[in-house]
């Protein structure tokens, strides 16, 4: 349940219907209010202001910061966030992400962007992972959190004070009119660096989605240009590859040592609290680390499928279907997986081995050499003449 009412919300929705405006992020806000005293501090009064680092998830999060954490939608940012709230806020007091450990506290998620798909993700972690003592809230829906600082902040205070608040989009919370617009989005970010200062000055980390046509993890940064970027304190980064493994690092911009690459996978979860009106059951994912040597299985495991798809696609012209029943890979039922073979051609057309044309997928030349070789590692005898390895012949 939110804390705020219907009333206050619709109030404060960025969301209008009809013919209204949005509210205008910058009528009352200005770039640099002016401060209190003005005075120049000697040496000693200036590096006595110094306050050390309190990092939440060590050597990654320090509290009183604000992180944006930037991936394409489908690349597990809400199943990371999640995670790092179960660390953070759960009753483990074990708790660590690889080698990072977790501070204890309170933490707090605005669930902007989909609540629905949020609930379903806690209800599927909560199957593996039930933790009645977690200090974990959601707030769902969008506001203004200029208009509800107020209310915000007395939420907090009736918790006991927040250690991190999870912003989930950027996007779902932006006032302004123009996401491209460098004005607006320095504004917004500075308005969201505000929920640093609620009680308890918690960490603040916000999910953001990249600017355009990202084709590499080095492009990951949050959409709204250099003002955007200028006001966080750090831009984590969590790239998905090789069908269900997470990179998270972190661009450039990072206020501290920086961080080690981490390895994560997305596990498909069911359970029998999440089913459809029909009783059947809706699969959610959960991300959950995993080690240097399991990532290395698992990149052996997802270029095996690249291969065995390879070697399929020597024969030209398959469907879906059939491609699925050359790679023997079936499901539960029987039925060809052709959900599997779209993923693995997602993949192998990213790194330009396969094109597709009219729903029909086809080696490129770089394709073609791969395919051969992918058969002659297994033994098979293909050539650039178009021998058919044994298990592939209809």
């Amino acid at each position: 349940m939110t804390p705020f009412t219907n009333e206050e919300l619709s109030d404060a929705d960025v969301e209008i219907d009809g013919d209204g405006d949005k509210p205008n992020a910058d009528a009352d806000t200005t770039a640099d209010d002016p401060p209190k005293e003005f005075k120049a501090l000697s040496k000693a009064e200036f590096i006595g202001g110094f306050v050390p680092p309190d990092y939440l998830l060590d050597g990654i999060l320090q509290r009183r910061f604000v992180y944006s954490l930037t991936a394409q939608t489908g690349h597990g940012k809400t199943a990371l966030a999640l995670l790092i709230a179960r660390l953070v806020g759960g009753s483990d007091q074990k708790a660590t992400l690889g080698r990072h450990a977790a501070e204890k506290g309170q933490v707090v998620y605005f669930a902007g962007e989909n609540p629905d798909d949020l609930r379903m993700r806690v209800i599927g972690d909560e199957k593996l992972c039930n933790d009645t003592d977690a200090r974990i809230s959601f707030i769902p829906g969008t506001f203004s959190i200029e208009a509800m600082r107020e209310k915000i902040e007395s939420e907090m205070k009736r918790l006991g004070g927040v250690a991190m608040v999870i912003v989930d989009t950027s996007a779902a919370y932006f006032n302004g009119k123009d996401e491209l617009s460098n004005t607006e989005m320095g504004t917004h970010a500075r308005l969201l660096r505000t929920l640093t200062t609620l009680p308890g000055n918690p960490c603040v980390l916000v999910l953001c989605h990249p600017v355009k046509h990202v084709t590499e993890p080095s492009q990951l940064l949050p959409r709204g240009g250099g003002a955007f970027l200028a006001e966080v304190d750090g831009n984590l980064t969590l790239w998905k590859h090789d069908g269900t493994l997470l990179d998270l690092h972190h661009s450039d911009k990072l206020r501290g040592p920086g961080f080690e690459p981490i390895s994560l996978r997305l596990e498909t979860v069911t359970t029998t609290r999440l089913m459809d009106a029909k009783g059947r059951l809706i699969p959610t994912v959960r991300a959950v680390w995993i080690s240097d040597a399991e990532t290395e299985r698992e990149t052996e495991y997802a270029r095996g499928d690249e291969d065995t798809l390879l070697r399929a696609l020597l024969i030209p012209g398959q469907s879906i279907a059939e491609l699925a029943k050359a790679c023997h890979w079936l499901t539960a039922a029987g039925e060809p997986y052709k959900s599997k073979v779209q993923r693995v051609l997602k993949r192998l057309e990213r790194d330009k081995l396969v094109t597709t044309k009219r729903g029909v997928a086809a080696l490129t030349d770089a394709g073609k050499t791969a395919a051969n070789v992918a058969a002659s590692r297994h033994g098979t005898a293909a050539s650039t003449g178009g021998n058919i390895p044994h298990e592939l012949r209809k």
